[in-house]
This record gives C-alpha cells, structure tokens and sequence, in this order.
C-alpha cells in the first residue's frame, strides 16, 4: 500500500508536495482544535443504535434486503440526533423508517436497551405453512430413523460388547428421553 498512499499524498497537494515523498514527511500531529468529544458521543450513539438493529435482524434472520421499520424510545437530545442522520441510519441499519415512541420498549420483543435509548424492529414474520409442516415432518423422521438405529444398537449383543461404555450409556439415555 505504500505506493497508493504516496500516490494520495501527492493529488492532496495537487501533485506539488512540500517534500519529495510522504516517507520523508513528518507524522502527523493531533490537533485539539479538530477534537470534538460532543461529535465522538454522537457517532458512537449512532453506532449503538446500528449495531442494535443489525443484532436484532441477524436474530430474526430477516433477508439483508428488506427494509424493516424500527421504533425508538430515547431522549429529545438522541431524538434530534436521529431525525438528523435518519438517511445514514435507514442505509446503514437496513430499515425504512424510524418512530418515535413514548414507552420504554425494555420488555418489548425484538428490542434491544442501551444506557442512551430503546430501539424495536418491528417484523411479523409470515410463515409458509405448508413449508414449515414439511420440514417439521422431515425433522420427526429423521429423529424416528436415529431412534430406531440406537434401539437396534441396543439390541445387538455384539455392539454392546465391543463399543465404549460411554457410547452405550448415551444410546440408554437417548432411549429414555
């Protein structure tokens, strides 16, 4: 990368740096005139807030695609800061829109609380019945097929006298449950 950064470092001073290289430049300097602890508090608000509604839609397992509402209980000071970064928030987040609520949503589902504020991602999943009865049925065959190879196991003397003790014991507890 040394060679893309001498690049940049050059078109920053429109290709007449101060010096020969940047590798002969001195680091930077901080400059507390460019600090700004009250801009730092707001993008880790922002952040918060991101990384909660991603969290809560991994959950979910809602399609990166689709665009969710969420509803926020915060104060006026983290309202306002929303309402100012709504279009980062809805890019970044994955969500439509942001509402105000004037409850906490602590005990809400798909919500999530921070020190600075309640968010809720508000989604109903819709369920494909007929898919879901299938896989459920694909779910109690298989678990009927490991059911009937471990009383099989059990049956057969020979297994019983050549496999751990610890194996056997698991397929007796399996057979139990």
């Amino acid at each position: 990368m040394p060679f893309i950064a001498e690049e940049i470092w050059h078109a920053v001073y429109d290709g007449k740096p101060p010096l020969k290289s940047i590798a002969l430049a001195r680091y930077p300097r901080l400059d507390e005139a460019q600090v700004s602890v009250e801009a730092e508090t707001e993008m880790a608000v922002l952040q918060d807030l991101i990384v909660s509604v991603r969290n809560i839609r991994a959950e979910l397992k809602v399609a990166p695609k689709e665009r969710l509402p969420i509803e926020v209980f915060a104060t006026a000071k983290v309202r306002e800061l929303l309402t100012r970064n709504v279009a980062a928030v809805e890019r970044l987040a994955g969500v439509s829109g942001i509402g105000f609520v004037e409850q906490s949503l602590a005990k809400e589902t798909n919500s999530r609380s921070t020190a600075r504020f309640d968010v809720r991602v508000v989604y109903q999943q819709k369920i494909d019945v007929a898919a879901e009865r299938e896989r459920l049925n694909k779910e109690i065959e298989k678990m009927n097929q490991e059911f009937s190879r471990a009383l099989g196991q059990l049956a057969n003397q020979n297994f019983l006298a050549k496999a751990p003790a610890k194996v056997v014991e698991g397929l007796r507890k399996r057979k139990r449950s």
